[in-house]
This record gives structure tokens, sequence and C-alpha cells, in this order.
């Protein structure tokens, strides 16, 4: 209990050791597991499912911008589901950039979890980041027929912004950790989710509604479920990457200091 207390310690300012870290992530585990499987907990899988709309929808208007096009607005309706409006850029970039944004996203913070001073600084820039763009893109869709679903993507987008930018500022190094592969392990689970389910969906060649997935379709005449199996096999990459970079490499790298030369 007392070394379980020393993570969280608000004086604790030194490096964490990888055992430490690793015991980080694995509450941050545990407490995604039973967010899943504790119906009394569901509730707080709600907000996460906010948060990673807004990814999605803010990476399919950051790719427009980056190749040239318009980010117009966005817009998060409270069942979760969202919509960006953009317009020209490279059709083949900006589609599958929400799905992948989001893998990105998790990968991202995989990455930067080793480190606290570094996942302060990338929490603090997501949220700046997070209530300027939901302040520039969240409020033109309350005026264009999006008024209430407008005004909870502007209002989300502002406090998860306001609230990582606290974090960065104000947790101790243990809580920087914890929330990050938190969040991280929400943004993979989430993808993975949506990924599958679109999957589901792109195998239904009649009545298939309208994802993203099937724009691709639309655009390029190769079937929905193409795209939609690549962008998981994609998925599994930057993840199982990033987790490499970060922990298998290096534990190979110490492995290999360790031997003595013949």
């Amino acid at each position: 209990m007392n070394s379980l207390q020393s993570l969280f310690s608000p004086s604790r300012t030194d490096d964490f050791s990888s055992k430490e870290t690793l015991a980080l992530i694995g509450l941050a585990g545990l407490g995604t597991v039973l967010m899943v499987v504790l119906p009394w907990l569901g509730w707080l899988n709600y907000p996460f499912r906010l948060l990673l709309t807004i990814v999605h929808e803010l990476s399919h208007g950051l790719a427009a911008l980056l190749t040239g096009g318009d980010f117009i607005n966005f817009v998060v309706h409270p069942n979760g589901a969202g919509l960006a409006h953009t317009a020209g850029g490279w059709r083949l970039v900006v589609i599958p950039a929400g799905y992948l944004g989001v893998v990105l996203f998790g990968a991202v913070l995989i990455l930067l979890g080793r480190s606290h001073r570094w996942g302060r600084i990338v929490l603090g820039s997501i949220g700046v980041g997070m209530i300027l763009l939901s302040m520039r893109y969240g409020i033109p869709s309350i005026f264009s027929g999006y008024i209430l679903s407008g005004i909870l993507t502007t209002f989300s987008g502002v406090i998860f912004g306001g609230l990582f930018i606290w974090v960065a500022l104000k947790a101790a190094p243990g809580w920087i950790i914890f929330l990050l592969h938190l969040i991280a392990m929400q943004a993979v689970l989430t993808a993975f989710a949506d990924l599958f389910g679109l999957i589901g969906l792109s195998a239904r060649f009649l009545n298939m509604p309208e994802n993203d997935a099937r724009s691709m379709a639309e655009l390029t005449f190769i079937p929905a479920i193409v795209w939609a199996v690549l962008w998981a096999i994609v998925a599994v990459v930057l993840i199982g990457g990033a987790i490499w970079l970060t922990w298998l490499k290096p534990v190979k790298k110490e492995d290999a200091s360790l031997e003595l030369p013949m």
C-alpha cells in the first residue's frame, strides 16, 4: 500500500523506474477494464466517447487543412456520433483520417508515456489545441442547423482542453502517467471497436449506412470492406509499433548492454 501511495505522491518529482511505470500502466488498464465490465461504472465511458469523437472529427478537418483544403466546422451529437464538414484537400487522406487519427492519438500517448515530463508537455499541448480548434470549428456548427449538438461540441472541447491543461500544470507525476495511459487505452479500445463495427457495416453490400469506408468506396470503386479491413491492419501496426518502440525495443537494448564481451 505504501509503495502504491508513493507512486501518486504529490511530493514526488523524480523519474519512475520501468517497474513503477508498468505498475501505473497496469492500474490504468485495470480502470479501463472495470469501466467496461461493471455496469455502474459504464457512465464513465461516455466522456471518453465524446473526447474521442472530437479527436476523430478534428482529424478529418486537420487532414483537409494539411492537404490544401478547408475545414468548415464539425459537430458531436449527444449519442457520440459526429460529423466534420470539409471542402477540397486530398480526399484519399481526409476520409480515413478520422479512424486513423484516433489510432495515432493513442499511439503518440503510448510513445510518450514513459516520461511524466513529456506526458505533461503533450497533455498541455493537446489541451490548448483542443480549446482553440473547438472554438474555431465548433462554434460555427451552432449556427449551421446543429444548435444543441453545436453547443455540446464547443463546450465539450473547451472543458476537455481545460482539464488537460489543468492536469498538465497541477497533477503529480504518477497521475500524469496514469491518466495518459488511461486515455491511450480508451483511444485504442474505441478505435478498434469502431473499426470492427465498420467492417461489419461494410460487409452489408445492400442498405449500407453512410460511413467513411463507403465514402472511400464511392471515391475509388474499391469495396468498402477492403478499406475497413485495411484501416484495421494499419491500426494494429501503429499501436503494435508504438508498444514495441516504447517498451520492447528498450528492453532488448538493456539486455544487450548486460552481455559481457567474449
